[in-house]
């Protein structure tokens, strides 16, 4: 064996003896069996459609009002949680076809865009933009990974580090950012859907297999409600892609198991077609301070004993209370009365017993 070979081969070891270490642990974590992953107590379980909320990590900006900060799951989604979808009146009828026969940990994949969407909606959050994803893998620096700039072959499950399919959520301690409980997997294991259609599409006659943006173009200024908005020909990208559905191809981000590192850094990110599977494809759940606030208290029916407590859990957990607070409170529905009992009241409730930070 060369040098080189016996380097990565020592690599992978050292990977899967962290990993036989990590995975049971992780998947606890994951699934929501174990313990709490910010160490606060009591536990909650990662379920149901506020499952998110037990991991969701705030991403602030010192110049971004409060209902702009950014939040991001800390787990991509895994394949217990598009289980729990599936099993659901909405997510029976569109979760089919993605992959979840594996360990509950494993993320999930195979679904188009459409299905990522509905899911994150469920999880009362949406897809990211790439914007987005990069403003949480680069922490608000320019660094192309959540470690720094150094291409290290075992904090991430890509192609360099030869595994050839996907791990546990989670596994790779060192490949999340310093600083509290920061997003694992942000690069590698499997890549994730966004909402970033690509700037060449417009400039192209589109990707192989799909219709080009001319043609979508042409049917966009056909369709009256659209061809209003058009000036002097043009139509918004954004409409223009509506209206190509699945063949609009998609920025998918993070490279994969089976994709270099490199990628990341030359921002090579693979692109999608809306309709188009890949067992490499997942999603990760985002939305701002102000979207999820507007979700939650915009809900009327009442709390199973769990929703409360995630609720109340995710006011409260990893000083999340001042921003929300801040954001509440600046809202047109700072002094909405919330029908009693409700989850808006709940939420309410909460927000409003907090003691605002002094200025």
């Amino acid at each position: 064996m060369g040098v080189a070979a016996a380097r990565v081969a020592s690599q992978v070891g050292t990977v899967l003896v962290a990993s036989l270490m990590l995975a049971t642990s992780c998947s606890e974590q994951a699934g929501g069996k174990g313990p709490s992953v910010d160490g606060t107590a009591p536990a909650l379980q990662r379920r149901g459609r506020f499952g998110s909320l037990r991991d969701f990590v705030m991403i602030t900006q010192p110049q971004d009002p409060p209902g702009a900060a950014l939040l991001v799951d800390r787990f991509e989604v895994t394949q217990d949680d598009w289980a729990q979808f599936a099993d659901t009146d909405f997510g029976g009828e569109i979760a089919t076809g993605v992959t979840t026969r594996g360990a509950g940990a494993l993320p999930a994949s195979n679904m188009n865009l459409l299905q990522a969407r509905a899911f994150a909606s469920w999880r009362i959050g949406r897809l990211p933009t790439e914007a987005e994803w990069r403003r949480v893998t680069a922490g608000g620096g320019n660094s192309p990974f959540p470690w720094g700039v150094k291409q290290f072959a075992t904090h991430a499950n890509t192609g360099d580090l030869g595994m050839g399919e996907a791990m546990p959520v989670g596994t790779f301690e060192s490949g999340r950012r310093h600083g509290g409980n920061m997003p694992y997997d942000l690069i590698g294991n499997v890549r994730e859907w966004t909402e970033t259609v690509p700037t060449d599409w417009s400039k192209t006659l589109g990707p192989a297999g799909s219709r080009s943006f001319v043609s979508v173009r042409r049917e966009a200024l056909r369709t009256p409600a659209l061809s209003v908005w058009a000036t002097h020909g043009l139509v918004p990208l954004g409409m223009i892609a509506a209206v190509g559905q699945s063949d609009v191809p998609h920025k998918v981000v993070g490279s994969d198991f089976a994709t270099p590192m490199r990628d990341v850094i030359e921002q090579q990110h693979d692109t999608q077609l809306a309709g188009e599977r890949s067992q490499r494809t997942g999603l990760r759940v985002y939305t701002t301070v102000g979207e999820l606030l507007a979700r939650l208290l915009a809900m009327s029916e009442s709390p199973t004993t769990e929703e409360r407590r995630q609720v109340v859990r995710f006011v409260h957990r990893n000083g999340h209370g001042p921003v929300l607070k801040a954001a509440f409170d600046q809202s047109q529905l700072a002094d909405v009365e919330f029908p009693r009992g409700s989850i808006g009241s709940v939420l309410a409730a909460e927000l409003r017993g907090l003691v605002a930070e002094p200025r």
